[in-house]
């Protein structure tokens, strides 16, 4: 046998693990896939892997909870203390946050207390119940506010 008859089976091995390499077999798994959703809340995260996250949820206060989806409503889970809101057109509830980063535009985002703000997008809105002003560390967007409810 020579080395030009085996060019084909290698070729044909080559393209099959290929195709298959996408390939999930149906054995159980403790994350849901990228398709699949937990809760009717938008994808965030403390890692801004895109699991999804529940009201009830905590979080290690070290990391951030980070929001990539746009246009639903999203709630902070308790514990958390660093907010990084990516996505637009939502409406995020908190309790009491330490810092909260805003890149995405159009927010409705409404915590009982916050420390530190910045912004890099436009057109959104921060309210907080309780405690002094946060200090805005930054704004380079545009018609955002911090007001107190």
């Amino acid at each position: 046998m020579s080395l030009k008859s085996l060019v084909p089976l290698a070729a044909a091995v080559a393209i099959s693990s290929a195709a298959l390499s996408g390939c999930v077999i149906n054995s159980p798994s403790s994350s849901p896939s990228s398709t699949e959703s937990s809760s009717p809340t938008a994808a965030a995260s403390p890692e801004a892997s895109g699991s999804s996250a529940s009201s009830d949820q905590k979080t290690d206060a070290s990391a951030p909870f980070t929001i990539n989806d746009s246009g639903t409503k999203v709630r902070i889970p308790d514990g958390t203390t660093k907010v990084v809101i990516n996505g637009s057109n939502l409406e995020v509830d908190g309790d009491d946050v330490t810092e909260i980063t805003v890149s995405g535009s159009n927010n409705h985002i409404d915590v009982d207390s916050v420390q530190h703000v910045s912004f890099t997008g436009s057109n959104n809105v921060i309210e907080y119940d309780n405690g002094n002003a946060p200090h805005v560390m930054s704004d380079s967007g545009t018609n955002n506010t911090v007001t107190k409810n």
